[in-house]
């Protein structure tokens, strides 16, 4: 928190006299480089904020029974409201009678989001997001399946091995540090989550979460 402190000052000093120059700048030069700075301030808070949620020793998650299908519709509402998959069409399969899982709401919404706003990323022309959520048998045990799907460019073979692993990163201005606190998150919950891809068709992550009872 303190390193953080130190490197959130500066910078709310640096973006303040950015945009005090932008409004007093008097040609299109001047104010579109103002602006970039103003940019990269807010890109190196985002950097900072994440670097945080990565590091941090989290506190205990607080675990309440959850039913997943309420909070996926959530999720999908706060992404509707943002106006961002204004070119993506949503499908869900929501399945009725799932059993509640042992989560904490928020952390279980913020892997949702960030899995989400990728899949949106990756269809720039548009495309299809599908969710869908499962109920899943077996010898350890029952649990809840998530799966987030998109049509997007996909995920090159040679990426897959790491797209968990901290600050891997295949945008230009990404940071890398979304899907490994999503698996960290994941993990915390006694569950597991994998993906498939093809490029050029799109990817899938599969979300398991065991059953609180």
């Amino acid at each position: 928190p303190v390193l953080a402190h130190e490197i959130r000052n500066p910078l709310g000093s640096i973006k303040a006299a950015a945009q005090h120059m932008e409004s007093d700048a008097a040609e299109d030069e001047p104010r579109r480089l103002l602006r970039v700075i103003i940019e990269e301030v807010d890109r190196l808070n985002r950097v900072v904020s994440q670097f945080l949620d990565y590091a941090k020793p989290h506190s205990a998650p607080q675990m309440r029974l959850q039913e997943v299908n309420p909070v996926i519709e959530k999720v999908l509402s706060l992404i509707a409201a943002q106006g961002t998959a204004v070119t993506v069409k949503i499908e869900t399969d929501l399945r009725a009678e799932l059993p509640p899982v042992l989560a904490d709401a928020e952390q279980l919404m913020q892997v949702i989001l960030n899995i989400a706003f990728n899949a949106i990323e990756e269809m720039p022309g548009g495309g299809i997001l599908s969710v869908r959520t499962s109920r899943i048998g077996g010898e350890v045990g029952e649990a809840v399946g998530i799966s987030i799907r998109d049509t997007g460019r996909g995920i090159r073979r040679e990426d897959m091995r790491h797209i968990f692993k901290p600050f891997f990163t295949t945008k230009e201005r990404g940071v890398g540090l979304g899907l490994a606190i999503c698996q960290k998150i994941v993990r915390r919950h006694g569950g597991n989550i994998r993906v498939k891809s093809l490029p050029g068709q799109g990817t899938i992550f599969y979300i398991r979460l065991p059953a609180a009872v």
